[in-house]
């Protein structure tokens, strides 16, 4: 069994991704998908995320574990820690730099692969989606630091607007831009033209790296 979580563990990351991102298209009440279905989504996607983890340093694996503990927490007590601004901000921190390390060891597995496989394809398309995720906790962040950051996102609490940032993350980084939701302060402009240029970087790196996997296989 843990052989076979480990050969997949890249189908299992995008098929967990994939939950979190797009599965509020089934649920038609917020309520029930802020305090039911998000939270179970987040502590999935969280155990998920940590078989792609194989870092040996002590100094990582000790970061990673303290973060998955708020990854862990955050989710189970979310109306507890989202009711302060501080441990709002705080649980907001840990999501993202949990995240960014999954996806720098999830980049550094897919470089070493030495052939174009159904399990680099699963696992480029998951890092593609876990930049969604952080760019979406980086605007939650922004959006609690700086109370009306973006225009027409609607909601109180950070699991009713988490959604919303997660199409606005997903049009920006894809560069689709529809301008339904839009930034109105200079930090948050600035980094959705960040989260841009991250976004047609990592699309092109990576069929660079396909590409040239597979011209030296072939």
């Amino acid at each position: 069994m843990k052989k076979w979580l480990h050969t997949n563990r890249f189908e299992l990351l995008l098929l967990a991704l994939m939950m979190v991102i797009f599965n509020k298209i089934f649920f038609f009440a917020p309520s029930f998908y802020s305090t039911c279905v998000w939270p179970a989504n987040m502590v999935l996607l969280g155990i998920v995320s940590m078989g792609i983890f194989h870092e040996n340093r002590m100094g990582i694996r000790l970061l990673k574990n303290v973060l998955f503990m708020g990854i862990i927490a955050v989710p189970l007590f979310a109306a507890i820690i989202f009711r302060s601004h501080t441990t709002s901000v705080l649980a907001l921190t840990i999501y993202i730099f949990f995240y960014l390390i999954i996806f720098v060891e999830l980049m550094r597995q897919i470089v070493q692969k030495s052939e174009v496989t159904e399990s680099l394809i699963y696992g480029s398309l998951s890092g593609f989606l876990l930049l969604i995720i952080i760019s979406a906790f980086s605007f939650l962040l922004i959006d609690k630091a700086e109370a009306g950051s973006f225009n027409h996102i609607s909601g109180t609490t950070i699991p009713e607007k988490y959604h919303q940032f997660i199409y606005f993350s997903s049009v920006t980084i894809s560069t689709i831009g529809y301008g339904d939701i839009t930034p109105a302060t200079d930090n948050a402009r600035l980094l959705s033209a960040f989260w841009g240029v991250v976004g047609q970087f990592y699309m092109v790196a990576v069929v660079g790296i396909i590409i040239s996997k597979y011209s030296s296989k072939t």
